[in-house]
């Protein structure tokens, strides 16, 4: 009875040390070995590491090889039924399922793909992405014995956490070394579009337009001849926000367009928030910032989920800000941290520095200079070098306006050092 991956897995969960289990019952190193299945422990010894943990031993039975066939094939279809319906509320009940009704496996394989299919539920219900890190970790430890689907697995879901940790150059490494094989992998067609989606919003992140608009447009062929009318309009909108970062504004507005079309068609008025977002931040890169404003609200009417709303209440107040206008910038600033504060997930941080960054800049004493150090040194940690240069220039010119001159110049070199890095520039001379 293989039991030592249940043990781990469970481990992990709860952020117990080895040690912590172990005392008592056995050693830390033994231990470790009943975890990498090296050795079968007795049975009191398995059943007093599983009542630590809060487990139930008599719930666990050993499978035999029919019953993880049947397992497997329903692994696969929950896989493929997740990630096509894209629903928090029913990824949560799978997964809570997969994790109450695992079987004790016979098969090693198996139980990779058991794990690198969980660990993407995970991450799509926002698991702390400390204990998600320590979980990539371990499985890491058996890629050696990944057969080609699990090293896609792999692969895929260590470029989804290496994005959203922020870290999209590493993203983008692993998701190439699945492009360079993808036509090689047993990958339904499903699979193959949602690779394509995810790379082309992997590129536009880097800049990448062009590479970004090609795989949309390949996502954007599959769904739209399943009819799977929702994806299709992610991917207009996709192609819209590349278009629109390499300046291409009618293109950009053409795409949006087609997406608030297939809104109205499919009654998929659920996506409307995040259209109204994005004509905004389309009509102030265009300049039009009263535009721009009148969108953003719309965009907060429309969107549902709380915390969707933080990235557009951001664009309200950079737009605001652009006009001058103090009150409305300082209004929404609080509106923000006092969104941030109820969501009460970490994983949001970044907004909570955006929104003191701007409340204090437009505030009666104006920038203060701990909040503003405490974003520049939140980007550096996260490696954001946009928002390093943003910041580290509005400082700069802070200083400047209060005759601090030594420490405007400073600021303005390490905000053009970091600008330089953002926009993959080495010397000034590449300007």
């Amino acid at each position: 009875m293989k039991i030592g991956h249940l043990i781990r897995a469970e481990r992990v969960r709860q952020d117990m040390k080895q040690v912590v289990l172990a005392k008592g019952i056995c050693t830390p190193s033994y231990l470790s070995k009943i975890e990498r299945n090296q050795i079968e422990p007795s049975e009191d010894i398995a059943k007093l590491l599983l009542e630590r943990l809060g487990m139930d031993p008599e719930k666990f039975q050993e499978s035999d090889e029919e019953t993880e066939i049947e397992f497997e094939k329903m692994l696969l279809e929950t896989y493929r039924e997740v990630i096509t319906e894209r629903d928090l509320n029913f990824t949560r009940e799978k997964l809570e399922y997969l994790e109450q009704n695992v079987p004790l496996f016979e098969n090693d394989s198996l139980h990779y793909t058991y794990s690198l299919i969980t660990f993407r539920f995970n991450m799509i219900v926002r698991i702390d992405s400390e204990k998600l890190k320590q979980e990539i970790e371990l499985l890491e430890e058996f890629i050696d014995d990944f057969n080609v689907y699990q090293l896609y697995l792999f692969h895929l879901n260590k470029g989804l956490f290496c994005y959203n940790t922020g870290n999209v150059k590493m993203a983008i490494h692993y998701y190439e070394l699945i492009l360079h094989k993808l036509e090689s992998l047993p990958l339904g067609e499903w699979e193959e579009a949602e690779f394509n989606f995810i790379i082309a919003v992997f590129y536009m992140a880097d800049g990448h337009t062009f590479n970004s608009i090609d795989h949309a447009r390949r996502a954007l062929n599959f769904f739209r001849e399943q009819l799977m009318m929702s994806r299709v309009l992610d991917c207009y909108i996709l192609i819209g926000i590349s278009y629109k970062r390499s300046d291409k504004f009618q293109d950009a507005l053409e795409a949006y367009s087609k997406a608030m079309q297939i809104s109205e068609e499919f009654n998929l008025h659920s996506e409307k928030g995040i259209i109204y977002h994005n004509l905004g931040t389309l009509n102030s890169a265009m300049g039009n910032t009263h535009q721009a404003i009148e969108y953003y609200k719309k965009s907060i009417d429309h969107k549902i989920d709380p915390s969707e709303k933080l990235i557009t209440i951001l664009s309200l107040i950079e737009d605001y800000s652009k006009t001058g206008e103090k009150d409305l910038v300082r209004d929404w600033a609080e509106k923000g941290i006092t969104l941030y504060h109820q969501l009460d997930d970490e994983n949001q941080i970044s907004y909570f520095h955006h929104f003191s960054f701007y409340q204090s800049l437009h505030s009666e004493h104006g920038l203060s200079v701990e909040i503003a150090e405490a974003a520049i040194q939140h980007f550096k940690e996260i490696k954001d070098f946009r928002f390093i240069h943003k910041y580290c220039i509005a400082l700069a010119e802070w200083y400047y306006n209060n005759r601090k001159y030594k420490l405007a110049s400073s600021l303005y070199r390490d905000g053009i050092r970091y600008g330089y890095i953002y926009s993959k520039k080495e010397k000034w001379e590449d300007l």
